[in-house]
């Protein structure tokens, strides 16, 4: 499924787009379509076209429900890998937020790419890339005025379903147009007030990406939160201090305080990332205070 407007469902079947409305006894199911799902479809002597099952789904990208609505809001399904752009200027590059993208797909076990775009605007490229590299992740610096980057990223995209996420305004559509001419998405300009992007996408929608890929836009985010969360899953999105914990003075060292900790000696001696630690403390908390009232017996 490529993408839902109202009642119609926009469906992708042997290089043909086709329109499509859900089965009754669908519509009657909690089960929704999303973004990226397999579907089965039956053909109508009226023309018309409906979905009539959802196939399993091999992954799914899920966020915190906006606002203050509690709950998880599943993104799209069926996604290879994440790539999380975030720009070097126009609006300035903010770690913490591209870390909570990265530990949103460590937590739905999705693979994320680090993407620093707009590197025709600054020089530090590489050197906000570094932590992500040093941790793992693939990275690409990219230009679209340049051409920079380009063809990395694509190789990145070929033959796999990929969302593109990151904070509002860095640039995310304009790449994707570059990437591939034609899609024509809707670009915007920074706001000169704010330094802050405005939101030019404003649902998930998938668009065929050469002859066997998909690519997921979705609606910028100025923030992202980490619902349903565990301690382990965010650990899991700084696979980096993994390798050092093995030296911390306490086998539970969570990497917060306690003295003796191997992670927080390499933060101070400049191996480690500075911002790195600082995301992963604020969203060890956010985690930890999420699953408090769960463990205690509470509702919400």
């Amino acid at each position: 499924m490529l993408s839902k407007t109202g009642g119609r469902y926009r469906l992708y079947m042997d290089g043909t787009v086709l329109d499509a409305a859900l089965r009754g006894r669908l519509k009657q199911g909690r089960k929704r379509v999303l973004v990226g799902d397999l579907v089965r479809v039956a053909f109508h002597r009226d023309q018309s076209t409906t979905i009539e099952d959802v196939e399993p789904r091999r992954s799914l990208l899920r966020r915190r429900s906006p606002g203050r609505s509690h709950g998880v809001r599943p993104v799209a399904a069926n996604v290879d890998q994440v790539v999380v752009v975030g720009a070097a200027r126009e609006p300035a590059w903010d770690a913490q937020l591209i870390d909570r993208f990265v530990a949103v797909a460590a937590a739905s076990d999705v693979p994320a790419v680090v993407v620093a775009n707009k590197c025709d605007l600054s020089d530090t490229c590489e050197t906000l890339l570094h932590p992500y590299a040093q941790a793992g992740y693939p990275v690409v610096a990219t230009s679209v005025p340049e051409q920079r980057g380009l063809g990395p990223l694509r190789t990145h995209l070929t033959g796999r379903t990929t969302v593109f996420t990151g904070p509002t305004g860095v640039g995310k559509s304009s790449l994707l147009n570059a990437l591939q001419p034609g899609l024509r998405l809707r670009t915007g300009a920074v706001s000169a007030k704010s330094k802050g992007g405005r939101h030019t996408t404003v649902a998930a929608e998938a668009y065929p990406f050469g002859s066997d890929g998909l690519v997921v836009d979705t609606p910028g985010l100025r923030d992202i939160g980490l619902w349903g969360l565990e301690p382990l899953e965010v650990a899991a999105a700084f696979p980096e201090f993994a390798e050092l914990a093995s030296g911390c003075r306490f086998d539970d060292c969570r990497h917060l305080e306690e003295p003796g900790c191997a992670v927080s000696a390499a933060v101070a001696s400049g191996v480690l990332a500075k911002t790195r630690l600082t995301s992963y403390r604020r969203l060890l908390e956010e985690a930890e205070q999420a699953a408090r009232p769960w463990k205690s017996g509470g509702s919400r």
